[in-house]
């Protein structure tokens, strides 16, 4: 994900957070202790531009506000695959290639996904 992207993933995520939040007139105290965290945490989590934040955080922050995050994953445009198996026939070094090759399939299926332990994550 470029950094663009989750950038603008992190400001779409904060910004339905803080409209529930306001709905349901909670200020950052209350939701603190709503999620069992700190002030802190959720000032992190209500700043646009950190993205830092895991998914984990971020869902269950959602969740103490009953809302759900869902996530959509879409293969890259056929012009973009296109472009890159062009420069992939053209490239120069094999190492080239085989990076090109790498980015073609995780355009076409998607980047897999690693799953890692996340236990006692705090917000």
């Amino acid at each position: 994900m470029s950094a663009a992207a989750a950038l603008q993933l992190k400001k779409s995520l904060a910004t339905a957070i803080r409209r529930k939040m306001a709905d349901d007139n909670l200020n950052i105290t209350a939701f603190a202790r709503k999620t069992k965290t700190g002030r802190n945490s959720v000032k992190r989590i209500l700043d646009g531009r950190n993205t830092a934040i895991t998914l984990k955080t971020m869902a269950k922050a959602a969740e103490a506000l009953n809302l759900k995050i869902t996530l959509t994953i879409k293969p890259f445009p056929v012009s973009k695959l296109d472009k890159i198996a062009k420069q992939m026939v053209e490239a120069t070094t094999a190492n080239d290639a085989e990076k090109l090759k790498v980015q073609f399939i995780e355009g076409f299926y998607g980047k897999p996904i690693h799953q890692t332990h996340a236990e006692n994550t705090a917000v």
